[in-house]
């Protein structure tokens, strides 16, 4: 618990930093006291608890590990299930073109479950769902493949 508290008290650290700051409304401002607050509450923190204090701020940190990220090489081989998903995805694309909107659905069902993250399977099979009149289903799709990808227009397209 005590790195999950050292976490904790870097937010609180930031928080309060970023409440001080004069580019809040003051309604913003006491949105981040409350979050402070609650976030002191729950885990039982207080200003005094400097010994869960890190030498770097939260904001350090988080470039520091974005940028360690950036420099990694790209892998050039696709693991060994991504692969398989998108040779599904490219199935139920076959299965589309037919009409054969069951068999596509259970494609693109069968690429998510090796592939959860890849909000293009999700879009595909709520095509497939909305063919099949199954709007409930493609209207979760959807919401799935924007919550991967909140910048995917065509699933809001499709959602609509």
């Amino acid at each position: 618990m005590s790195s999950v508290k050292r976490l904790v008290y870097a937010v609180i650290h930031f928080l309060r930093e970023q409440s001080q700051m004069d580019t809040f409304t003051p309604d913003e401002q006491e949105s981040l006291e409350v979050a402070i607050q609650c976030l002191e509450t729950v885990f039982k923190i207080t200003l005094e608890d400097t010994h869960l204090a890190s030498s770097q701020h939260l904001i350090e940190m988080f470039t520091n590990s974005i940028q360690k990220n950036d420099m990694l090489p790209v892998s050039r081989s696709l693991p060994e299930g991504v692969v398989k998903a998108d040779q599904l995805k490219d199935e139920g694309n076959n299965h589309m073109k037919e009409e054969n909107y069951g068999a596509a659905v259970d494609c693109y069902t069968r690429a998510i479950e090796l592939d959860p993250n890849n909000a293009v399977y999700y879009c595909n099979r709520a095509a497939a769902q909305s063919k099949l009149n199954n709007f409930r289903e493609a209207i979760k799709d959807c919401e799935s493949a924007i919550a991967i990808d909140p910048k995917y227009s065509k699933a809001y397209g499709r959602m609509g």
